[in-house]
């Protein structure tokens, strides 16, 4: 990969679609945008022009559940721990309703799936359309909340929930060493209010950190053996 061409990108999901941050390996300016869906982005992966790792679970188990949501979790411990979702089998993503996501992911896991996880479903689908081996030399799942926790060296999760103030500075604090200051208030102007929440931007950006590591090849990753699921995909976290 060459420095010079590569661009990384950080992506959350946001209410209008996937909120990206973005910047070239230095991180020395940072970029947002707002997009509808993913494929132009993984697009710029494919083409060898960017690193992305994005808040989506890429890889899912045909047993439940993954080692990758176990060892994030177990990292996090409490109460960050609840921020990595379980993620869904591949069955329940065609589900059209909530009680029939809950009957696809019993019948395939023996759970039920959350209202918080049947929320980001669409999204998971996407994203499991799109996704290949291949992209995955370039395109990584990562989670922000395991980002904060290893860029901070604390072995554990943050202290404050992400949505409170407290949380926000603290959050703001440990991205400080890693990219040039931004206003999270500032940013979600310029993007538009309606399309995307300040926590969203604070996680695209810890996302596009971690997308920096990989690129570097020195990311953190949950488990150290990623296993495959049927479709050749890795399943894993990376930080």
């Amino acid at each position: 990969m060459s420095p010079c061409r590569v661009r990384l990108f950080g992506i959350d999901g946001c209410r209008a679609g996937w909120v990206i941050a973005s910047s070239d390996p230095g991180l020395g300016a940072l970029d947002f945008q707002v997009v509808p869906d993913l494929r132009s982005a993984l697009g710029e992966a494919a083409a060898g022009r960017a690193v992305l790792a994005v808040d989506v679970p890429i890889g899912l188990a045909a047993s439940w559940p993954r080692a990758a949501d176990v060892e994030a979790r177990r990292f996090l411990g409490a109460p960050r721990a609840s921020s990595v979702f379980p993620s869904p089998s591949r069955a329940t993503l065609a589900a059209r309703s909530y009680r029939d996501a809950c009957a696809r992911n019993r019948s395939a896991t023996g759970r039920r799936v959350s209202r918080q996880l049947w929320g980001i479903l669409p999204k998971i689908a996407e994203a499991d359309r799109l996704m290949t081996p291949a992209l995955q030399a370039r395109v990584r799942e990562a989670h922000p909340e395991v980002t904060f926790a290893v860029l901070a060296g604390r072995g554990r999760g943050l202290e404050h929930a992400k949505k409170t103030p407290a949380g926000e500075r603290e959050r703001l604090a440990v991205l400080r060493p890693f990219v040039p200051a931004f206003d999270p208030g500032a940013v979600r102007r310029a993007l538009g209010a309606h399309t995307v929440a300040r926590d969203d931007i604070v996680d695209a950006v810890a996302l596009l950190v971690s997308a920096g590591r990989i690129h570097a090849g020195r990311a953190r990753v949950f488990p150290p053996a990623p296993a495959t699921d049927r479709r050749g995909l890795r399943m894993e976290i990376v930080a």
